[in-house]
């Protein structure tokens, strides 16, 4: 497991052989880890070096012999947390790009994906988290959903849809209510970044869709067990005129706190 964490800072197997024999062994002369780790000399200096660089290793002399040894647990942690630091950071740096790439982009030419299964659906399910800050609308026929999805992906993907500041207005027909209890997640309110509001009766529907930016989800029920993506402006705008007119002719739900203040501590 070490060995993968260490790649992570673009250490050679090489590099990460040799700070591992200091790790366990201890201080070590130069010429003697280069016996016990089969590494040639003037390749093994090049290796110290860079783990002296990237600080965890360090070098000292004592009656003009050089010895190299692992830094102190306390110097390799704080190396470790600055360079997972650095990894979250460049992580959050590229969703931020690739957010302001898809807010600017002009789509002259729509785009479909299609997905099949359950787990094609929760991929289709899931690519609203590429986004953040954003207003969205879902047409969720919730009992079909769950069965289709999944109830732990639900869970995921509402911790992970409120840390991203993805607000949501969401409409259900009737005959698809769910019992909030048993399903916390599905809380409303200015903690949960939802609104729900319950169809007219009589209205009725098995597949879902989810609008956000200038793309549209769609699932299937677990009958057909299918999803798919289009990325059109023009049909997510007319889709979110009709949703409009639908959420204006529907019954807003409240659910009370007590129900679903423990999934909000888990977040």
């Amino acid at each position: 497991m070490i060995d993968t964490t260490l790649e992570k800072f673009g250490l050679r197997d090489e590099e990460i052989k040799t700070f591992l024999f200091l790790l366990e062994n201890g201080a070590q002369t130069a010429g003697n880890l280069a016996k016990k780790t089969n590494l040639s000399r003037p390749s093994l200096y090049g290796f110290l070096k860079k783990l002296e660089k990237v600080g965890l290793v360090v070098e000292s002399q004592k009656n003009s012999v050089k010895t190299f040894q692992a830094s102190s647990k306390e110097k390799i942690q704080a190396v470790f947390h600055e360079r997972f630091k650095e990894l979250e950071k460049g992580k959050s740096d590229i969703e931020k790009v690739f957010t302001e790439l898809q807010k600017g982009a002009v789509t002259t030419v729509p785009k479909f994906q299609f997905f099949e299964g359950r787990e094609g659906a929760q991929h289709v399910f899931k690519e609203v988290l590429l986004y953040r800050n954003i207003h969205t609308k879902s047409y969720w026929p919730i009992k079909k959903m769950i069965e289709v999805i999944g109830e732990e992906t639900f869970r995921y993907l509402n911790k992970e849809r409120i840390k991203r500041n993805i607000y949501t207005q969401a409409i259900w027909p009737r005959n698809q209510m769910v019992d909030i209890k048993k399903y916390p997640y599905l809380g409303v309110g200015k903690n949960f970044l939802r609104e729900i509001r319950v169809a007219p009766e009589g209205i009725d529907f098995s597949m879902g869709y989810w609008i956000y930016e200038n793309k549209v989800s769609f699932i299937s029920s677990q009958k057909e067990a299918f999803g798919f993506i289009v990325e059109s402006k023009e049909l997510a705008e007319m889709l979110s005129s009709q949703f409009d007119m639908m959420w204006k002719q529907s019954k807003t739900i409240t659910v009370p706190e007590k129900y679903t203040q423990g999934f909000l501590k888990e977040i």
